[in-house]
């Protein structure tokens, strides 16, 4: 009985084991698909998304790094890797991914999102998609992001930022191109060199990646994006602003109809510094003095400028808030705050300070002395007596 179960169990598996057909693709056609990689930035592990993009024909592969799976991270590195390979694939297979499908309907057709619509329109492409928890379909993009997980980024690279990772992954799309194809022998740069000839051309103009969206300022003049607090003190409280947002930084836009640029701050997952706009916070403080004493907005300045501008006495307040403010014109808060770390023994610092602004920034000039070898060697060095024309001069004047 149990030598029939086993025999019976394995020819059931066989009777259910699914067939597969051998695909011989066109050239012009690419598979993407995203993978998470880590490298070594500032002295720790980092994490990365990387967009990959293959071409069954020739098994070329291409790579570009992102910080989010978000929209405009997925459409900005399409976008990247078409103008690195010259060219947009005539069609293309996803996943069904957020950031381009917005639903599956009952027979299986997809309702894009709003940017990928338009994105796919510009470009020209036939978008396919993988049957829902299918994503074997795309079998030669998954081999392919196995594949260079652990031939280009194992060991993780050292890259301090992220343009120092897309060269690096650019120079591996180059030195992979160098192998002879799994099953056709040929080299993959020569097989890339026939299929790169298939791909659509490049639109005279590129796609700007950005959705708009609405926000409103509370009363302390700052704004709440992505669970991050922006302080904009050159906008209006309460105030209603368009925002526009791309994949690495998002543009304040008045909502009035002229759309004028009010400020632009990085997306918090950048880790790139936000600007303060210092004329617009001191604009504040000249019209009212006592806040510099306890603005949140202080414990950004420079210590130096801090200590300088936050004491007792109002009218003393009032003069260096303003002498700030108007050196702001031509000078930078970094550089105001270095100049007054060295006054901090001069007193009062206000009286020089504006002079060793101008001073830094224009250093006086010292010519190195001039070498020539034409002088005489015994004349070199000499320093002649003038007493004789003086009392020549003094002669005269009698």
């Amino acid at each position: 009985m149990e030598r029939y179960v086993s025999k019976r169990r394995e020819a059931l598996k066989s009777e259910a084991a699914e067939a597969y057909e051998r695909l011989e693709h066109p050239g012009g056609e690419a598979q993407v698909d995203f993978e998470t990689a880590y490298i070594g930035q500032g002295g720790k592990l980092v994490e990365r998304k990387v967009l990959v993009m293959s071409f069954p024909f020739s098994n070329a592969a291409f790579a570009f790094p992102v910080r989010a799976e978000n929209t405009e991270c997925f459409l900005e590195a399409l976008k990247r890797l078409f103008e690195r390979i010259g060219g947009v694939p005539r069609r293309i297979w996803f996943d069904n991914l957020p950031a381009a499908v917005a639903e599956i309907e009952t027979g299986g057709q997809r309702i894009y999102t709003e940017l990928f619509a338009r994105f796919v329109a510009h470009y020209r492409f036939e978008a396919l998609f993988c049957n829902p928890r299918r994503g074997h379909e795309k079998g030669h993009v998954e081999n392919k992001v196995g594949y260079t997980r652990r031939n280009w980024l194992v060991p993780p690279p050292v890259c301090e930022t992220d343009a120092e990772l897309e060269a690096y992954l650019a120079e591996k799309e180059t030195q992979d191109m160098a192998r002879p194809h799994y099953a056709k022998g040929e080299l993959i740069a020569e097989l890339w060199a026939q299929e790169r000839k298939k791909l659509l051309a490049l639109p005279d103009v590129p796609f700007e990646v950005f959705r708009l969206t609405t926000s409103r300022l509370n009363k302390y003049r700052e704004l709440r994006f992505e669970n991050t607090t922006y302080p904009l003190p050159q906008c209006e409280a309460l105030a209603t602003v368009l925002l526009k947002v791309k994949w690495d930084e998002v543009e304040v836009l008045s909502s009035d109809g002229t759309y004028q640029r009010l400020a632009v701050f990085p997306r918090p997952y950048v880790d790139k510094s936000f600007k303060i706009d210092w004329k617009a916070v001191f604009d504040g403080y000249r019209r009212k003095p006592r806040a510099v004493m306890y603005s949140d907005l202080a414990k950004y300045l420079p210590a130096s400028v801090r200590t300088f501008v936050q004491v007792p006495e109002t009218d003393l307040r009032k003069a260096r808030v303003g002498l700030i403010r108007r050196l702001l014109e031509r000078y930078d808060m970094a550089d105001i705050g270095e100049v007054l770390e060295t006054l901090q023994t001069h007193s009062p610092p206000e009286a020089v300070l504006e002079h060793a602004l101008y001073a830094r920034q224009h250093p006086e000039f010292r010519p190195a002395p001039w070498i020539e070898s034409h002088t005489p060697t015994e004349v070199c060095g000499h320093r002649p007596d003038l007493r004789q024309y003086d009392a020549l001069l003094e002669m005269r004047m009698r």
